[in-house]
Parts: C-alpha cells; sequence; structure tokens
C-alpha cells in the first residue's frame, strides 16, 4: 500500500532533445539487449516494499555497484536496479556472437544496487588469473576482467568430441556470476518429447 508506479522511457526529460535521446536509448536497450522498452518506477512517501520475481525459475541476486566500476550483464538477466544506476549497451564484440550470448550487453555503472536474475541457481566466483566458462552459463561479470572466445579444450577434435564447443576464457582480477542450467540446454531435453 502506499507505493506509486510511473512507467517511462527510463529518462529524466529536459526537452525534446533529451527526449529524442531517450528514446533512441530505450530502443537499444530493446533490440540489442534484450530488455524491455518502457522502465516503471516504483516510489513510496512512506516505508513500502515492491516484490520483484523473474519470468524463468531461479535465482535473483542483489548486485552493488560503486563509482568507478562498471557491471556487464548477458541480455534477459537484468531485472530492476535502484536510482544512482546507469544502464547502457555495450558492443560484446563478435566474440559474444560466436559464443551464442547475443552481441550486445548491459552496462551498469553508477551508484546502488542492480537485480539481476539466471536461470538455475547463480554462482559469484572471484577471478584471480584465469577461468574458463561454458557461453551458456555466463549470467555477468566486472568491467575489469578481459574476456576471449576459445574452443572448448583447445582444439577443433576435442570441441567436437566434447560437445562443448566454444567457451570463454576470462583474465584478470574480478567478480563473475554464472549460473547453474542454460536455458538451451533445457530446450535441447524437452524438444524431442514435443509433438510434431
Amino acid at each position: 500500500d502506499g507505493v506509486s508506479l510511473r512507467t517511462s522511457l527510463g529518462g529524466t526529460g529536459g526537452g525534446f532533445l533529451a527526449s529524442l535521446t531517450t528514446f533512441f536509448l530505450a530502443l537499444l536497450r530493446r533490440v540489442f539487449g534484450g530488455e524491455s522498452f518502457f522502465v516503471n518506477t516504483f516510489t513510496s512517501d512512506r516505508e513500502a516494499k515492491v516484490f520483484l520475481a523473474p519470468s524463468m525459475v531461479g535465482d535473483l541476486r542483489a548486485l552493488e555497484v560503486t563509482p568507478g566500476s562498471r557491471l556487464l550483464i548477458q541480455s534477459g538477466s537484468y531485472l530492476a536496479s535502484t536510482p544512482g544506476i546507469n544502464l547502457r549497451i555495450r558492443w560484446g564484440g563478435l566474440r559474444s556472437i560466436l559464443g551464442r550470448e547475443g552481441a550486445f550487453l548491459l552496462e551498469a555503472s553508477g551508484t546502488g544496487t542492480v537485480y539481476i536474475n539466471s536461470y538455475g541457481a547463480i554462482e559469484e566466483l572471484e577471478v584471480q588469473g584465469a577461468l574458463v566458462v561454458d557461453t551458456g552459463h555466463l549470467v555477468a561479470f566486472a568491467d575489469s576482467l578481459n574476456f576471449r572466445l576459445r574452443l572448448a579444450g583447445g582444439s577443433l577434435w576435442t570441441a567436437f568430441k566434447s560437445g562443448e564447443g566454444l567457451v570463454f576464457e576470462f583474465t584478470g582480477h574480478g567478480k563473475i556470476l554464472i549460473q547453474t542450467r542454460n536455458l538451451p540446454g533445457l530446450v535441447r531435453w524437452i524438444a524431442p518429447s514435443l509433438p510434431v
């Protein structure tokens, strides 16, 4: 009770040029980031609660973003954020397209809390050097990490035999969040049972 809802394109107003920029950024967020075109803002003049739920069965995690740090989030894993978080679309490069994760990532910066969700449980790992992650299990990672796409096992023959294909190799120091399950795996498991 007492919570007000305002739906907008996610901008702060300020004239025609600012509105046009906000519209363009909302369009980019929808088309390339897999996120909603509109942003819902909940406010209250007293203590109140809003409950959030992702569309898929899995974990929800609150992550703090501090000035100078950036969090890169896979398409579809962003759920919500507090005021003070700036969201923009960031080109993930050809490696993201080849890794079946989409060409664009959502970048969160500023100060506040970002809520992300996954299919399955979220495991948070601290990278101190290098870490290899299956492309279908990546949820989010710190901007301080570098990543490249490579064949699992280092060779085409090993990748073919193992059925793994491509993986991301992260290097540097920072946090990475992975999901314990992946949606394409569920689809491959269910598909043979569906009527034709």
